[in-house]
């Protein structure tokens, strides 16, 4: 007869390894939403080997009747969980201190100097590596925040010697891959649908204000009153010049959003580029590794001249 005591002791031994490999195997995160995770889910994300990490930015901002003040930075933010799920990374909550530029004349935004952004940002980016994330992104939507973004990532591999990744949303949509998706849709595929799969992504779906006028497709109309939209085009054309918007319809009122193109709502479809974006975007993080991994067994030194040496001071 096996006394009490005995079957608890080989009941112990059996069931420890399991328990401790149990342990030791990695479990999935409950979040890729770096504020929502506790900080010893962080210390695990680390010890498994991951060492990715997605700061979204983008302003508060006026689109007019149709797009959310907070769209560049939604669309930003989806993106990078979208990018974090199928690469393993964490999200920092989004930054939402960003310059807003000509739309500061919309009533709701807020908008912030070029370098504050930049400082705010710095700040994140040396606060997360010396974490020990290796692989930084920022991640713009589009224009005017990118400014303060590329200020950020030169400015920190200028002082760290470690290369920052600047993500624009905006680019990923030029690609063919991208574009694709949405082809044959009777209207632009831009900001007044990825708005709305934006918020659907991050399970903050809203309806959208004027449903029927949001679906008319309109004209496209110059975004500075008509005696100098000309002069204001000819001043970008060749670089850049400050201005800002003095009619609603300058910067919204302008797409189009509830349309059904080949059964499939565009903001449904809008999701989908949004995902596509993600896919496409991917394999660079590899990229940034290997960029990373290969400045950083090469220590900043000063250009020495080699071509052509028996030619100094030839004149």
């Amino acid at each position: 007869m096996v006394v009490p005591q005995v079957v608890a002791v080989l009941t112990l031994l059996i069931v420890a390894p399991s328990l401790a490999a149990a342990e030791t195997r990695p479990q999935p995160l409950p979040s890729r939403r770096m504020d929502e995770l506790t900080s010893r889910e962080v210390q695990l994300y680390f010890q498994r080997g991951g060492d990715l990490v997605l700061v979204p930015f983008g302003p508060i901002s006026g689109h007019g009747a149709f797009i959310p003040t907070g769209m560049h930075n939604h669309w930003a933010h989806a993106l990078a969980l979208l990018i974090a799920e199928r690469a393993d990374g964490l999200v920092h909550p989004p930054v939402f201190s960003c310059y807003s530029g000509a739309t500061r004349s919309f009533r709701g935004s807020v908008s912030f100097p070029v370098d504050e952004q930049e400082e705010v940002l710095v700040r994140i980016v040396k606060t997360l590596q010396a974490q020990g994330f290796k692989r930084v992104v920022l991640v713009a939507g589009t224009h005017p925040e990118d400014t303060g973004g590329v200020l950020a990532a030169r400015r920190v591999f200028d002082e760290t010697e470690h290369p920052i990744w600047l993500l624009s949303g905006e680019k990923l949509l030029a690609e063919p891959a991208v574009k694709a998706v949405s082809r044959g849709y009777p209207a632009e595929m831009g900001e007044t649908q990825l708005a709305f799969a934006a918020l659907k992504v991050l399970g903050r779906e809203r309806a959208v204000p004027y449903p029927d006028w949001a679906r008319e497709v309109k004209k496209d109309e110059p975004d500075q009153p008509p005696e100098i939209a000309a002069d204001v085009a000819r001043l970008r054309h060749f670089g850049a010049v400050g201005f800002r918007f003095y009619e609603e319809g300058n910067h919204g009122n302008h797409g189009t959003v509830g349309l059904v193109h080949q059964g499939k709502r565009d903001i449904d479809l809008a999701v989908e580029v949004l995902h596509k974006s993600a896919e496409v975007a991917q394999p660079a993080l590899e990229s940034l590794r290997r960029y990373v991994d290969w400045i950083g067994k090469r220590p900043f030194r000063f250009v020495v001249p080699v071509d052509r040496l028996s030619m100094a001071g030839q004149r």
